[in-house]
């Protein structure tokens, strides 16, 4: 079938390339023709013939191919729309040489080439959408059937795998066992809720009476309706199944990873098993791909912090990036690496041979591996001899190296950039501050400590405004007499609320954009600390986190909470989110 509409093609090609000659005498034949100077022939119309004549074979055959497919499951038969593609063109190639206002003619070319295509692309998109399953034949061979039969549970929700495996046959076997599995619909659909809500982790809990699910969504776990055991050892077999992992094992770790694809997207799952004193512990993770750096105003850093942090960098001086586990030391990083100025100044990194987070355009990168001739302090006094304007150091590994950076930094007029977990500024500087070897010259050098939390944005399509007293938005450090409102997530009613007035219950969809969640995404809260001589000296005498931090907050430090509450009142978070992060310090 195939070859023969190719061949209606080809005959309709020479069909018209043999019109064209003739084409001023097809509705002219009575009239008297005086040819006039130049051609017979505008090349300019017969080009743009063309070109859409080409346009139009591609497209032809798609559909030709496309409908040999998926035609008879979507009843979208070749037979039909091949003539319906086809014999409308040629009536407009016809028109389009004929007549002989050729303006007048062009539209209709053009519409009859790729008005039924366009007709054909939404009847078939509006079927996908009725039976997403279908798109498994897209990519057979006209007249192939699928390499596995068709199961009740290959129903339902659209997600193609790829399993975990060595070959394709081993890819295979492990396909076929999790369809096999009478969870596999269960499986796609737990699948299909964890992207909808943009779940990071998903993680099981067998017991003997029942399967507890939650998700981590931004950094925060939420619950899942819980299941029956026996639904939950079906998923978790088409899961293993997937992962390559062995489904009858339930005490000794197993790790494994499985694709997909569905219509949210693509994703890599990484699964992890073990047995507990109750029963298994499965972790289901997303693994995300790195995203591209941000500098800091888009990380959540307010103008005049931003100013502040990059004169910081940018001239002499030691400036500490620091962030608690787990709430963004990575992205803030990344954010002073791309904030500082590595195009007319020279940048250099000093990292480990494993670390990628530093790599970055404008800095050059000099590896070391400890243990070796190639260790953090060898590499750095070689790389002092090509005097660097700047070094980004993420770990110092000794205070002797510790101390050859603080002296490049005061004698030489040199910036560093240095990396500390801690859960505030005032312990990221005094963590370091004991490691060092001299420790007079360690403050002399440091200027600029910051430290961040991760706050969660409201969904800005579902979030609700609430009104306030005034007293609230005075003590958000708001102005009571331009603002009394603020915003906050949007929850269920109470149950007595969520029925009409016969009774009946009121259904309440999720948000299509926060999956239901209230928030979407997270921004960092920054701190910032900067020193001056008289937390120096302080330092010296009590180096307390305590004293340090109140010694700061006097001297006009940027705390986390001012920030926070800054975000409040402009509806990014809300008041009880701000607070939940503010418990963590």
């Amino acid at each position: 079938m195939a070859r023969c509409y190719r061949t209606v093609l080809l005959l309709t090609a020479v069909v018209a390339i043999l019109l064209v000659p003739f084409a001023d005498n097809l509705f002219a034949q009575d009239l008297e023709y005086t040819p006039g100077p130049g051609g017979y022939l505008s090349w300019w119309k017969l080009l743009l013939i063309a070109v859409v004549f080409i346009f139009w074979v591609r497209i032809a055959d798609w559909v030709n191919r496309d409908s040999m497919k998926i035609g008879e499951r979507m009843n979208m038969q070749s037979e039909f729309w091949n003539p319906m593609v086809a014999f409308p063109f040629l009536a407009g190639f016809i028109l389009v040489i004929s007549l002989p206002i050729f303006l007048a003619g062009l539209p209709i070319y053009l519409i009859t080439a790729f008005m039924p295509v366009t007709v054909y692309f939404f009847i078939r998109r509006s079927r996908f959408k009725q039976n997403p399953n279908i798109k498994q034949y897209l990519k057979l061979k006209p007249g192939e059937a699928p390499a596995a039969e068709a199961l009740p549970q290959d129903e339902g929700v659209f997600i193609e795998f790829t399993p975990a495996g060595d070959n394709s046959s081993q890819k295979q076997g492990n396909l076929i066992r999790a369809r096999h599995s009478d969870g596999f619909t269960a499986l796609k659909d737990l699948l299909a809720l964890t992207q909808f809500k943009r779940a990071e982790q998903l993680q099981m809990e067998f017991t003997r009476e029942g399967v507890s699910l939650r998700i981590l969504v931004d950094g925060t776990w939420h619950p899942l309706d819980p299941i029956d055991r026996e639904s939950g050892d079906a998923i978790l077999s088409s899961m293993k199944s997937l992962a390559g992992l062995n489904a009858a094992e339930r005490r000794a770790p197993q790790t494994g990873t499985f694709r997909f694809k569905s219509d949210s997207g693509k994703a890599v799952i990484s699964v992890v098993s073990r047995g507990v004193a109750t029963g298994e512990r499965v972790l289901m993770k997303y693994e995300i791909s790195a995203k591209e750096p941000l500098p800091f105003p888009q990380l959540g850093m307010f103008p005049e912090m931003v100013s502040q942090i990059k004169t910081s960098l940018d001239k002499t001086g030691t400036t500490i990036i620091s962030a608690p586990p787990g709430c963004g030391l990575t992205s803030s990083w990344q954010g002073a690496l791309v904030t500082a100025d590595r195009l007319t100044r020279d940048c250099v990194g000093v990292i480990d041979q494993d670390e990628v987070e530093t790599v970055q355009e404008n800095i050059v990168i000099h590896r070391y591996e400890e243990g070796t001739e190639k260790n953090q302090f060898q590499i750095l006094k070689t790389l002092l001899l090509t005097q660097p304007d700047m070094l980004a150091v993420p770990k110092v590994e000794t205070s002797e190296t510790m101390d050859v950076l603080m002296h490049q930094v005061v004698t030489q007029q040199r910036s560093v950039l240095l990396r500390v977990p801690a859960k505030s500024a005032a312990e990221a500087l005094l963590k370091t501050y004991k490691q060092v070897g001299d420790r007079d010259q360690f403050l002399k050098a440091t200027n600029n400590i910051t430290c961040q939390r991760l706050v969660r944005r409201l969904c800005t399509d579902c979030r609700v405004e609430v009104r306030v007293q005034p007293k609230t938005i005075q003590q958000l450090g708001g102005n009571p007499k331009t603002q009394g409102t603020i915003y906050n997530q949007w929850r269920l009613p109470p149950p007595d609320q969520r029925v009409d007035e016969k009774g009946r219950p009121i259904e309440y969809p999720p948000c299509t954009t926060c999956g239901g969640i209230g928030f979407i995404g997270r921004i960092a809260v920054f701190e910032m600390l900067s020193l001056n001589d008289q937390l120096r000296t302080l330092i010296k005498q009590s180096p307390k986190i305590t004293t340090v931090e109140a010694a700061a907050v006097k001297f006009g430090k940027t705390t986390i909470t001012k920030e926070a509450y800054k975000l409040v009142l402009l509806g990014v978070t809300s008041l009880a989110e701000a607070q939940r992060i503010l418990k963590q310090q």
